[in-house]
Order: C-alpha cells, then structure tokens, then sequence
C-alpha cells in the first residue's frame, strides 16, 4: 500500500494513465482495479483510460465499481475500423464498440470527457489485398459525433523495424501512404470533422501542431470540483508529444492481447 506521505495534500493532485503501454481494460481489468488501490480517489485529479475494447469498465463488477469513484475519468477510445480484421483479430468490429458509447459516456458523465481515436491510419498487403482504414473515417466518425463524441485524435502508421518484421512473420507487407497521399488525407479528415463539429489533434505527426493526449490543462477545466492538476510537459516521451505529467500504472511486460500487428508497444517475440 503506497504510504499516503508520498501525496501530500497540498501538492497537486495527480494524472493516472491506464495505460498507454498495454490495453488494461480490455487484457488485465483484475490487474487494474487492484492497481489502482494504490491511488485511492482522493489523491488522484483524472484517472486517464486507453482502451480499444471498454465493456469490462462499463459492464457490472470490480472495475466499474472502482472506477466510480473517481472524479474524474477521461477515456482515449481507439476504434480504427479495423476490428475482426488481420490487422486487429482480437478487437469487435466497430460497430460494437460505437454501441457501448453511451454507456461509456455516461459512466465518464460527460462526453467531453471522451476522445476517439482513429489511430493509427495503416494500410497493408495481405493475401493480395489492401487492408486500410482511411475510407472508413467519415462513418466512423457520425457515428462517434451522433453519440455525442466530439474529438478525435489520429497518426499514421510508423513503420518501426519490429512492427515491419512481426507482418512478414505473417505474411503481411506493410504499404506506407506517401506525403502526398497524408495531405490528401487530412484535407480528407480535416473536412468530415468540421461537417460533425468534431475537434481533430494529430499524435506526434510531423508538420501538424502538437497536442496533448493528456491534457492537464483540459483536465483541469473539466474537472467537476474545480480541482488542478499539473501542466507541466512530460518527460520521456516523443520529441512532438505535447502531454502533460501522468503516472501510467501499466507494463510494456503485460502482454497486450488484443493482437494488434501494428502496435510499437508490443515486443517482437510472440
């Protein structure tokens, strides 16, 4: 039990981040609600979620229950599009996990408390076809917008030599979008996205503005009780990342199950 010296009161609450390294909700939901003892509500501002898959924080259990009584939850849900496919075996279709939005927004209780990710933007050879996703954003993104989702946040690919290797163990060639076809692209995003009203950052991308995937700065305006957290930028993380001070709870060394071939975080060996 972490000794409640370490957080003193009259510092600033902290960021919790579960967990950009692998996918707690989804792979190790006992993991996290026992984790997170470690942090009890009152010495935590936002508890930040990434996940591709929320039913174990939305369905009835531990999780949920812990997760309640939190302040404030913020949720980074990815949904590339490319759920069920080769790319992304382990993950429903999407149109599954835009059918748990509701649910999700009401257990963060407002939907500016919930980003989409579409991310990253990929697109494959296999078994002679192209596989992608960026012909899919505009009906993704109504349906995010019609269940009152109203940011997105999205990358390209990165063609990191363990993610090349990991596809061609599978027979998978990675097909890289050049300059130009990426300016097409946010030109493409750029316009759907003002069509819905929807706020659209980009992670890490070159020649875009930098954001920030945790914000302590939104955090703290949407925090319910007025309460601050830290803007500090972090450290250790990409040159164009724009995020703020967090603690993430979770271990490259928990292997993510969701399969996701593309996936940095995840090691070559299988």
């Amino acid at each position: 039990m972490t000794q409640p010296a370490l957080f003193p009161c009259e510092q600033q609450q902290i960021v919790l981040s579960a967990s950009r390294r692998t996918d707690l909700v989804s792979c190790y939901p006992g993991f996290l609600t026992q984790k997170l003892r470690d942090y009890p509500p009152e010495q935590v501002h936002s508890l930040v979620i990434w996940t591709k898959n929320p039913q174990n924080m939305i369905s009835p259990g531990p999780l949920r229950e812990t997760l309640e009584r939190y302040s404030q939850l913020y949720v980074h849900l990815t949904v590339t599009g490319l759920g069920g496919t080769v790319l992304e075996p382990n993950i429903p279709a999407w149109q599954t996990v835009r059918q748990l939005a509701p649910a999700l927004i009401a257990l963060a209780r407002r939907p500016e408390r919930i980003t989409w990710r579409f991310d990253p933007i990929v697109r494959c050879m296999a078994q002679g076809h192209l596989v992608g996703n960026i012909e899919m954003f505009d009906e993704i993104a109504s349906g995010m917008a019609a269940a009152g989702i109203t940011s997105c946040r999205t990358s390209w690919v990165q063609p990191y030599r363990k993610v090349l290797r990991r596809m061609e163990r599978k027979g998978i060639s990675l097909v890289p979008h050049n300059e130009q076809e990426q300016k097409n692209h946010v030109q493409l995003l750029e316009q759907t996205a003002a069509a819905l009203g929807m706020s659209l950052h980009y992670c890490s991308v070159e020649c875009c503005e930098r954001s920030s995937c945790i914000d302590g700065a939104l955090l703290n305006r949407l925090h319910p009780e007025g309460k601050i957290c830290s803007t500090k930028r972090a450290k250790g993380q990409r040159k164009l990342c724009g995020c703020t001070e967090s603690i993430d709870v979770g271990w490259y060394s928990q292997k993510c199950l969701n399969g996701c071939l593309y996936c940095y975080a995840e090691p070559l060996v299988e």
